[in-house]
């Protein structure tokens, strides 16, 4: 095989390399049905509820609760409301109790 020849498939290799094959990335929104945002709160909730502890879940909860108040926004604030006095809670009985609470609202 001659240099020459050599050169050139280094540079088509090379420009697809950079190039790559595709259009590149897509983004694409997936809405999750308010039926299961809710069903996903409700579990959390109840885990809380049931434990007095907040656990990992707290994390996605506020998600969640903004994914509520996209589609009801009277029952997200509530709700919001409501999460930023839970997460400032440590006792397990007024863990439970702000988590029934919660329940109550959805």
């Amino acid at each position: 095989m001659s240099f020459g020849r050599l050169k050139l498939i280094a540079v088509v290799a090379l420009s697809l390399a950079v190039t790559g094959c595709g259009g590149g990335p897509v983004d694409t929104k997936v809405s999750v049905p308010a039926s299961a945002i809710s069903a996903n709160v409700k579990k959390t909730l109840e885990e809380f509820e049931k434990s007095g502890k907040l656990g990992s879940g707290i994390t996605g909860l506020e998600s969640d609760i903004n994914g509520i108040a996209s589609e009801d926004s009277a029952k997200g604030e509530a709700l919001k409301k409501l999460y930023r006095e839970l997460q400032g809670l440590s006792k397990p009985d007024e863990i439970k109790a702000k988590a029934k609470e919660m329940l109550g609202k959805l």
